[in-house]
Formats: C-alpha cells, structure tokens, sequence
C-alpha cells in the first residue's frame, strides 16, 4: 500500500489516500447521482412506469459522477496548495499513446522487412553449395526504443495565488513556535508559583 494525492475536479489537493503499490497515473473516483424518488401513492396514481421508462430511470439512478482523481504521482516539496493539470495530463497521455502506437506500427513494419529480407539471403545461402555459401546469415533483431515520458511531477503547480501565498507565510510568521510557546507557558507557571509561594509566606 502506499499514500498518493487526491485532487477535485479542478485538480486542487484535497488529502491522501491509501491505495495498492500497482496504482499509477490519474484514476478518477466518482459519486452517485441524486435517485429520483417518487411517492408510492403517486406512482401508482399519476405514473404508470413502462418498461421503457423503468429502463431509464435504472439508468439515470446507476449513472456516476465524477468527483475527483487520485493521483498516482507525488506532490512535489514546496507547494502550499498542490494543484494537478489534469486536462494537461489526459491530453498529454492520448498524444503520448498515439506517438507510441505510430511508433510500434513503425517497428513491427521495419521488423517484418527485416526478417523478409534475411529470410531471402538464408534462402538464397542455402540454394548455394557448401564450397561457395561462406559464413551463415544471422538475424540481428531489431530493438524496439520506448519514446521518453515527460517528468509526470511537472504537471503538479501551486494552487495558491502570490498574494494568498504572502498571506498564509506572515500569518505563519507571526505565530510562534510550539517550542517558543512551551515555553511561554512554563514561565507564566514560574510566575504564578513564584506569587502563590510570597502570599503563602506573608501569611
């Protein structure tokens, strides 16, 4: 199992989720449509259902939406609000798929020339007699070259605006530590026992 991101529809983080090792790319999660409810009583007085509209309203019931993605590429460090071009990455994963399927036709052409033509010059090493053939052809197969992939953490960008940025880091700032305030509260504990302990004493 492992933790990845999941992202709105606007692809803007909304929390991790744990999800199998296998998961990669972009999955979208989906939730139900609002079922269409009818009053028992009016159903059966105003609607006769056919099986035509019985069929549809199945269907409009069983149909999903789509609410989100998980993202099986990790946020990278130093962004406050990750946002994922999720239009970015579908368009670039169809382009990347139809370059790679051009790109294995290619091969499998260039393959099969290939091999014809090896085939023709063993045929043709064969037909001669053992004094004229010389060495045996050997196939060199052809090696098929996957196209390199864009760096899948480029499609992550902040979701904040510079001014919502500039906000939150002040408001940061301003806040102290959890350190800093651990110890604020032990010397107002200090103070509080130092003034209880000279009351006692007066008395």
């Amino acid at each position: 199992m492992k933790a990845v991101p999941k992202v709105n529809t606007d692809g803007l983080y909304l929390e991790d989720e744990l999800v199998d090792d296998a998961i990669s790319g972009v999955v979208p999660f989906y939730t139900q449509s609002p079922l269409m409810l009818y009053d028992a009583d009016q159903q059966l007085d105003t609607y006769q259902l056919t099986d035509d509209s019985s069929s549809a309203i199945d269907k409009t019931n069983s149909e999903n939406i789509v609410a989100g993605y998980t993202v099986g590429i990790p946020v990278p460090s130093g962004l406050y609000h990750p946002r994922f071009d999720i239009q970015g990455w579908l368009t670039y994963e169809a382009e990347y798929n139809e370059k790679l399927a051009e790109a294995q036709n290619a091969y499998d052409q260039l393959s099969k020339e290939s091999q014809a033509s090896f085939q023709k010059l063993h045929d043709d090493w064969q037909s001669k007699s053992e004094n004229e053939r010389g060495d045996e052809p050997v196939y060199l197969a052809q090696t098929f070259m996957a196209l390199e992939r864009r760096d899948p953490t480029t499609f992550w960008s902040e979701g904040l605006s510079q001014k919502a940025i500039k906000e939150l880091t002040q408001k940061t700032e301003q806040q102290p530590s959890e350190t800093d305030q651990f110890k604020q509260r032990i010397a107002d504990l200090e103070i509080t026992l130092a003034q209880f302990m000279l009351g006692t004493i007066r008395k």
